[in-house]
């Protein structure tokens, strides 16, 4: 009897579950099952799986405004400027893929038809008019090519004066302005008639690069290192016109050169006559047809960190930003060398003042014995004292100080002074090891630490 009973509410408990599902599916609506299709609405199916996420009913909204702007066809036009110049690096792919990406922080008007749900799933529809969407669209364009027509018609007034500074501030702003609709139609009417305001910017932008030069005072300078009473290094900064050649005042700059360890650089702005001076110059390292690279600092108008500046990514990737080079003979200075000694024995002394005496040849410095010839003394003191011994592991550790002292031999006084200590050489099997242990990374400080605060001694 109990056991008929078992079976018989079984039976019913499958019976209602069954009766229960087919319930479910059969109240799913037609919108579910097959994807609606109307020609007057861009259509945005959700749905989200309960078991999966809590916070299912924001997946399901995230998943049918994806569904909605997947519809919306984003083209470039072939008339668009990414399409006028070559496509470097996929370029025009990339700016497809964030016009999509940035359409689902801005779409707006669209609204929830319906929503359904059972035990596992939910799901949500949306749907935008397709008319609405154009006519916002278009007022959104509309306010974006007024707003980049009279920034570029500010850009060819200044451009007329000679005002370069202002006239790229203003073309690049004329140009942030409808970044967002390239590929659209992007045709006004100014003063010059009919163009396409981005090829109009772009050409423009590239024609004052192309018009701009960097005129070195001097076909060669000469100049002594680390030292201040050297010539201006300066370079005349002209525009090209149809009819002469303009002086440009206001226009920023860079001045560069790159040596061993790292680059080195200036930015300056060109004065009301058009000079720019490089101060720089001094801290070349010696040597005969050193260059020091002069160009226009674009990152005042395309910005540092603005990554998504596309005027930044072709300028950029064609490399067309001006430049020139200023061509420097530059003297090295006569260095005596006076050291005093406290160490284990000489030979360490001596190497170590071998490494100090070649990384300052590289730069600045030739040696003389004679100091009635030298410009500057270098003091030189070290001091490597033995550490505890590790017997077990038959570890033998050096301890090295060292301090650097500079003179200016014309007036006696001392410009430079460093003290470095506690520099710890570890090796086993020979106190010699440990010894050259300690002189390698003294070596290495002398290159990332002496030799660049050298570098900024004026004489």
């Amino acid at each position: 009897m109990i056991q008929r009973l078992s079976i018989l509410l079984f039976s019913i408990f499958i019976i209602s579950a069954f009766f229960e599902s087919s319930q479910a599916n059969a109240r799913k609506p037609k919108w579910v099952t097959n994807r609606p299709v109307d020609a007057n609405y861009y259509i945005g199916i959700g749905k989200a799986n309960k078991k999966i996420t809590e916070d299912y009913l924001q997946t399901a909204k995230n998943n049918a405004l994806s569904d909605l702007i997947s519809e919306i066809s984003v083209q470039v036009s072939t008339n668009s400027l990414l399409y006028q110049v070559e496509d470097l690096n996929g370029l025009r792919e990339t700016y497809e893929a964030k016009i999509k990406l940035a359409a689902k922080d801005e779409i707006e008007g669209f609204e929830v038809v319906d929503s359904w749900e059972n035990k596992e799933e939910y799901w949500i529809y949306y749907r935008l008019s397709k008319s609405e969407y154009q006519r916002k669209k278009q007022e959104k364009l509309d306010r974006a090519k007024n707003l980049s027509k009279d920034f570029y018609e500010k850009a060819k007034a200044s451009e007329n004066e000679y005002d370069i500074n202002n006239a790229l501030i203003y073309y690049v702003k004329a140009f942030d302005a409808i970044q967002k609709h390239l590929g659209e139609d992007l045709s006004v009417f100014t003063f010059e008639g009919k163009i396409s305001l981005d090829n109009a910017i772009y050409q423009s932008i590239q024609s004052i690069f192309s018009r701009i030069h960097f005129v070195p005072e001097k076909e060669s300078y000469f100049i002594k290192t680390l030292t201040t009473q050297n010539e201006k290094i300066q370079v005349k900064v002209k525009l090209k016109t149809q009819l002469q050649t303009q002086n440009i005042s206001n226009i920023p700059v860079v001045f560069s050169f790159t040596d061993k360890y790292d680059t080195k650089i200036e930015k300056a702005l060109s004065d009301n006559k058009g000079f720019a001076e490089c101060t720089i110059a001094s801290m070349l390292p010696k040597g005969k047809d050193q260059k020091i690279k002069v160009e226009l600092n674009t990152e005042i108008y395309f910005g540092e960190t603005n990554t998504e500046n596309i005027l930044k990514h072709l300028f950029l990737k064609n490399d067309t930003k001006p430049f020139q080079y200023i061509h420097v003979d530059v003297q090295e200075i006569f260095a005596y060398i006076e050291s005093g000694k406290n160490l284990l024995n000489h030979s360490l002394e001596d190497s170590f003042s071998r490494i100090l005496q070649d990384e300052l040849s590289k730069y600045f410095f030739s040696f003389t014995n004679n100091i009635d010839d030298a410009d500057i003394k270098i003091r030189i003191k070290t001091n490597f004292k033995e550490g505890e011994k590790v017997e077990k592991y038959n570890l033998y550790n050096v301890f090295l100080d060292f301090n650097i002292a500079i003179e200016n031999l014309k007036n006696n006084l001392e410009i430079y002074q460093e003290e470095i200590t506690g520099i710890k050489g570890m090796k086993s099997g020979s106190l010699k090891a440990a010894e050259q242990d300690a002189l390698n990374k003294a070596e290495e400080k002398i290159k990332n630490t002496i030799i660049p605060n050298i570098q900024k001694l004026k004489l």
